[in-house]
């Protein structure tokens, strides 16, 4: 076994730059205990965010004096409680050194131990389909040695925080809101304020302190942001678009609901996602926390086990009749928002369950990590439930883990055929945009519309603003009813823009991929 793990180190040597790139990576903690473990455990119970100084290497690249505790709320208590070793970590490469970072940015290495997902891929699966739609963390593969004792393979996230937000909205500004109650005690012991329901964005009443219960915030001054979306989306709907990044958050009710992960807003628990909160008052969801994701977790809003078929044909509209989850009821209501949502999930349905590309990168992630997945003595499941992890399903206590395949092929097929998503959709073609004085004008020929909407922003760091789009021969159109639509904005306020065309029965984008890809006016 030795000479294995010899030949395995060797051939999987990476840089710290490449963490988050192919391969299994390493990390490396020595601890100056030999109790660690002991330690990790009191200071998780009394103070979650306590952690024990040691040094760590990444991939070979020495850090010093850096933070280490466990994390997770079901992943940590659920498997410390069935005496399981193998527990997930958080290490904070800057905790007393605060330049020390990856050399991509990165300040804190995120480790999670497979719970509930014996083949190792449901997050990294997940991440990477969700990264073809809206920014999402990086996420793969990584072996860990704590003094000197291999504890096996891990999953290794991105964080969401500053460096995320440069990468992805080119600021470090404005406020993330983690949408996850880690502190379960005092939500059951919340008093004097409207029954909870956790990071379901349901308005309780004005008072900020009857929210902290269910959301995390870094600088108090969030505060504001997170209620005033709160507000707005319950009470003045309308108006939604002046906080909320709408189509960024259609995409991620879409992305929920086709890779049935109901360990999110969508489902019962209604957690695992943040919000950044942009300087102008407009919140951008974030997904988080996928290894429950392709139907791992499966209890309904009674907390009773879905059936197989339940999750295989979970319903495209689901929640939509549920007030306690105003994403999904107020905005799905919305006409034209509903039909951009059943778009995005035909795309999704289209581009990765259709043709299959789900299952081929299962089958080449499986392959990759298969060899550490055997030698890994500490796994939560045997090596035999890994090489099942496709096709069966895996019982554990009160738990049925259904396979990827055996969820996925039947659902692909569910999903093509059902009627929401094969409703008329209109053409888009012959986009083109000119600079006229101040203002660029943007023309697309839209055929099966009844309305155009142009959607345009400044810079990457803002949400999209939705403007009508005419072929009345009015507002700089040219020829009246001749599908052509014409939109005219100012230039300065249009760097990106892409077009949205409204059918009676349903939407289009271009891109289709909108509003992670756009057009550019150059």
């Amino acid at each position: 076994m030795l000479l294995v793990c010899a030949g395995l180190f060797h051939a999987q040597t990476l840089q710290a730059q490449d963490f988050y790139g192919p391969g299994v990576h390493e990390v490396r903690v020595e601890i100056p205990f030999k109790n660690w473990d002991f330690k990790l455990d009191s200071m998780k119970k009394a103070n979650g965010e306590a952690r024990i100084i040691g040094t760590a290497w990444v991939n070979g690249l020495r850090f010093d004096s850096i933070g280490i505790r466990y994390k997770g709320n079901s992943s940590y208590f659920r498997t410390r409680n069935e005496t399981y070793k193998k527990l997930p970590f958080n290490v904070k490469l800057d905790y007393k050194i605060k330049s020390q970072k990856l050399p991509d940015g990165q300040r804190t290495v995120k480790l999670s131990n497979a719970f509930l997902d014996p083949s190792f891929i449901r997050d990294p699966l997940a991440y990477e389909i969700i990264r073809n739609y809206m920014p999402a963390p990086l996420c793969n593969f990584s072996r860990l040695t704590i003094n000197g004792v291999l504890y096996g393979l891990y999953i290794n996230t991105e964080s969401i925080d500053a460096n995320f937000l440069e990468k992805h909205f080119g600021t470090s500004t404005g406020y993330i809101i983690k949408c996850d109650p880690d502190n379960w005690k005092r939500v059951r012991s919340q008093s004097g304020c409207p029954r909870g329901e956790n990071a379901s964005l349901v308005y309780l009443n004005d008072n900020f302190g009857c929210y902290d219960a269910f959301y995390e915030v870094d600088d108090p001054a969030a505060w504001k942001y997170l209620l005033q979306l709160i507000k707005v989306l319950n009470k003045n709907t309308e108006k939604i678009e002046s906080v909320l990044d709408v189509d960024q958050t259609l995409w991620m009710l879409a992305l929920n609901n086709a890779m049935v992960n109901l360990d999110s807003y969508n489902g019962s628990l209604s957690h695992n996602y943040y919000l950044w909160a942009d300087t102008t008052g407009v919140c951008h969801p974030l997904i988080w926390d996928l290894n429950m994701a392709f139907g791992g977790w499966r209890r309904n809003f009674s907390f009773e086990e879905m059936k197989d078929d339940e999750i295989i044909q979970y319903q495209p509209l689901a929640e939509i009749e549920n007030s306690k989850r105003p994403l999904i009821s107020k905005l799905l209501r919305n006409s034209l928002f509903r039909k951009i949502y059943l778009a995005h999930l035909r795309t999704i349905v289209n581009d990765y369950l259709k043709s299959g590309k789900w299952l081929t990168r299962s089958q080449e992630m499986m392959k990759e990590i298969d060899p550490w997945v055997k030698l890994d003595s500490l796994k939560l499941y045997s090596y035999v439930d890994f090489q099942n992890s496709l096709d069966k399903t895996l019982h554990t206590g009160p738990d049925h883990v259904i396979g990827l395949r055996q969820l996925m092929d039947k659902r692909t097929q569910w999903l093509l055929k059902h009627p929401l998503l094969n409703k008329a959709q209109p053409a888009i073609a012959e986009v083109k945009h000119a600079k006229e004085g101040a203002d660029v004008k943007i023309t697309a020929k839209l055929t099966g519309a009844t309305r155009g909407w142009l959607m345009y922003r400044q810079d990457k760091m803002f949400a999209f603003t939705r403007t009508a789009m005419y072929d009345d021969g009015t507002n700089g159109d040219s020829v009246a009813a001749d599908g052509v639509f014409t939109g005219k904005v100012k230039a300065d306020l249009a760097k990106h823009y892409y077009i949205l065309a409204e059918g009676d029965e349903g939407a289009a984008t271009l891109p289709e991929r909108a509003s992670y890809e756009f057009f550019e006016v150059k």
